[in-house]
């Protein structure tokens, strides 16, 4: 009897997140005789998947319900739980991403089986199944063996290819219902911010802000430069203490993976637990007037001196303007 794997899919705005595609590919890396399903929940889904239909699962589970609509850990976890009765899968695969990590321990915790949280390879050696995965804030690298036939893994962002389209293929499109009782708290409103964090996770270029910018002039300037990259801005945890901007932008242990084409970090010491969100990237270029900052042992091309003297001089190149 074939074994199920079941991908939580993530899409935003009707397209598929890139994790989405990443764990297509780490399900088929996992080598089982399964059957790989796709499911993806909301309020409406079917006229969101159609892009989702040419890629290489067996087939795609759409779950809709009105109590959906908006990602809510309350929800979507009673939910996925109501699927997990019904399927019985041997694996659940999703991102490590603020819904991964929301709604997987509550299902880990509810059918009593281990989670392996934020993976970045597996391996298969002897017939026997191996995970790979940071720990330590990012100081040790553990390998744990997989003993147990069914589990739930989540992935690390930006470790795994994103699973191509195949030309002519379309899924098998199963629908399923899930009984959701009323949540205890309902949604009164939204207020968009002026800086968030759509697509900072894909963005090609990221201008990174730690504490050395020091103010609100400095992350002015970090947003700026990111403007005339046609990038986006992210930011340290000590950014963030600095009341200039909150979570949502931070990068690291405690924050977001990314991998964007360049990184350029200004005012960004270093410390490993910001190193685990970004070193992913093609090219580091790091700003920091501390020639010890631990930011240059990872950085392909170091600048040393002020963020204040050397983000205007660019800018400055930049556009030709004084600013």
């Amino acid at each position: 009897m074939k074994e199920k794997i079941i991908i939580l899919g993530e899409y935003q705005q009707g397209n598929p997140s890139s994790i989405t595609l990443e764990c297509i590919t780490a399900a088929k890396q996992l080598q089982r005789e399964a059957e790989i399903s796709l499911l993806l929940m909301g309020d409406e889904v079917k006229k969101d998947v159609s892009d989702l239909e040419q890629y290489d699962v067996d087939q795609m589970i759409i779950v809709e319900n009105p109590f959906l609509s908006r990602f809510s850990s309350e929800m979507y976890s009673k939910a996925l739980l109501s699927i997990w009765n019904q399927l019985q899968p041997t694996i659940l695969l999703c991102g490590h991403t603020d819904i991964g990590k929301a709604i997987s321990p509550y299902l880990s915790e509810k059918v009593d089986i281990p989670l392996y949280s934020n993976v970045e390879d597996f391996e298969s050696y002897e017939r026997k199944l191996y995970f790979t995965r940071s720990v330590y804030s990012g100081k040790l690298m553990e390998r744990v063996e997989v003993n147990e036939p069914t589990f739930l893994v989540t992935i690390k962002p930006k470790k795994w290819e994103a699973a191509p389209k195949k030309v002519g293929r379309k899924n098998i499109i199963r629908t399923m219902e899930v009984t959701i009782e009323k949540p205890i708290s309902s949604l009164i409103g939204l207020e968009q911010k002026k800086l968030d964090s759509v697509g900072l996770v894909d963005a090609k270029i990221i201008v990174g802000a730690g504490r050395g910018i020091q103010n609100e002039e400095g992350f002015a300037l970090v947003t700026k430069l990111a403007e005339l990259l046609g990038g986006t801005v992210g930011v340290s945890r000590g950014a963030v203490e600095l009341g200039l901007c909150d979570a949502t932008l931070q990068l690291g242990q405690t924050g977001k993976t990314v991998a964007p084409d360049l990184y350029i970090a200004c005012g960004i010491s270093g410390a490993i637990q910001h190193l685990v969100g970004v070193t992913s990237a093609k090219t580091i270029i790091a700003i920091n007037k501390d020639p010890k900052a631990p930011i240059f042992e990872v950085a392909d091309y170091g600048v040393i001196g002020d963020v204040f003297d050397i983000i205007p001089a660019l800018i400055k190149e930049l556009d030709n303007t004084t600013i």
